[in-house]
């Protein structure tokens, strides 16, 4: 997906510079962005600046499995030139594009060392299909489905979709849907209010 994250450093604070994959880069400040029992402890600087783009689902997340879904981020990111590396604002953080990053703090270089991946908040998976939903979405109830470097997003309530999905994957997901819906809607609610997701039967 265009909108998938592929680079991620610290600025300062709760800002962030993003990359994405379709070119655009920019910086967003996620302090407004961290409420409900999720995102408390990321209030930490330690804490949030274990951030890390998620190898799989390309997008921010962190150790305790929160994260932010890449279509928001990549809307609000504010444009800017990237970052010099060598800079003291600057720091780099941990990805799986690398086995250590540096972090800058005021001139002085320390090695972080990247963190495994997070069981992002995955809710079901049925014949090679992941479905996920992202803990800070915005817009109409929806969740994710992934199938190898494919992707849809998918509504909820009325099953639109966006995006492709080889052969009957996209078939298999709708039906799932359409058996689980109050479910999805449930965990729709759960994830806008920063409580942890709860996993959904899969399709037999």
């Amino acid at each position: 997906m265009d909108y998938d994250v592929v680079e991620a450093r610290h600025v300062r604070d709760y800002i962030v510079w993003l990359r994405f994959r379709d070119g655009r880069s920019g910086e967003i400040d996620l302090e407004p962005e961290l409420r409900g029992p999720v995102f408390e402890p990321l209030k930490t600087p330690e804490i949030f600046r274990q951030f890390f783009v998620h190898p799989e689902f390309a997008t921010l997340a962190w150790p305790n499995e929160a994260d932010i879904a890449p279509e928001f981020l990549h809307a609000n990111v504010r444009l800017v030139d990237p970052p010099i590396s060598n800079g003291p604002e600057y720091g780099e953080s941990p990805t799986f594009e690398s086995s250590a990053s540096v972090l800058r703090d005021r001139g002085r270089a320390s090695v972080l060392r990247p963190q495994p991946p997070a069981a992002m908040p995955e809710i079901s998976r049925f014949f090679g299909i992941v479905v996920t939903m992202y803990y800070d979405e915005h817009g109409r109830p929806h969740f994710h489905a992934r199938m190898g470097d494919d992707e849809v997003s998918v509504e909820i309530e009325n099953l639109k979709v966006r995006g492709e999905f080889p052969g009957t994957g996209l078939r298999l997901v709708l039906d799932w849907a359409e058996l689980h819906r109050a479910e999805l809607l449930e965990n729709w609610d759960r994830a806008r209010r920063g409580l942890p997701l709860v996993p959904v039967e899969p399709l037999r």
